[in-house]
């Protein structure tokens, strides 16, 4: 990773810090789990749906398909139940991709074949300020470009920041649910464009 990577990753640690346990785990991107998980009833979920859908004490079914586009291409592929055993949540991860804990308070979700391109995850508190999360957002992109855009993403009550360097595009966006808010950093490349797979992945999270 780049030193903004880690610059970026370093700074979100010492604003956003969630106690959870620091054990690193990968978890099988090819297989789903053998045990039931019962957070909330998602059935098979299309492109587009809310990721606020969400209900306690259902089961969610171990495998569902995603709709998504890389580069402009549409796309429809399994991906399978996961729960992260460093935060308090599950969600479905596409085949090609890997759920680990990055350190405590952080997740994140990387291409199995090019780790350079991967989401990480961080939940937020429930009484987050959401000016003072923007205002360290924009902080931290404008170290990396001045130039700060609107990602063109489908990012339903939410708020999104990009930048580029160079071939790299980094994308913060927060999910701004009340009883579980989000923030989303999110690392590809121009001519590897895998910001609506990680996307459609994070909306069906779902905080235990």
């Amino acid at each position: 990773m780049t030193s903004w990577t880690r610059y970026i990753g370093c700074v979100t640690f010492a604003a956003f810090l969630v106690t959870g346990c620091g054990t690193t785990t990968d978890e099988n991107a090819d297989e789903p789990q053998e045990d039931s998980v019962k957070e909330g009833n998602e059935g098979n979920t299309s492109k587009g749906d809310n990721h606020n859908n969400r209900s306690d004490n259902k089961v969610r079914l171990m495998e569902q398909n995603l709709q998504y586009t890389i580069n402009g291409e549409a796309k429809e592929k399994t991906a399978f139940l996961k729960k992260s055993e460093n935060q308090p949540f599950s969600l479905y991860v596409l085949q090609q991709f890997r759920l680990s804990a990055e350190e405590p308070g952080k997740d994140i979700v990387f291409l199995t074949e090019d780790d350079s391109i991967y989401m990480r995850i961080e939940l937020l508190k429930a009484d987050v300020n959401w000016d003072e999360v923007e205002k360290n957002v924009q902080a931290q992109l404008k170290s990396i470009s001045e130039t700060i855009s609107d990602p063109s993403l489908d990012v339903e009550g939410g708020t999104g920041f990009e930048v580029e360097s160079g071939d790299d595009v980094i994308t913060s966006i927060l999910l701004k649910d009340e009883k579980s808010p989000v923030r989303l950093t999110i690392f590809t490349k121009k001519d590897r464009d895998y910001r609506d797979a990680f996307l459609e992945m994070a909306k069906t999270l779902m905080k235990r």
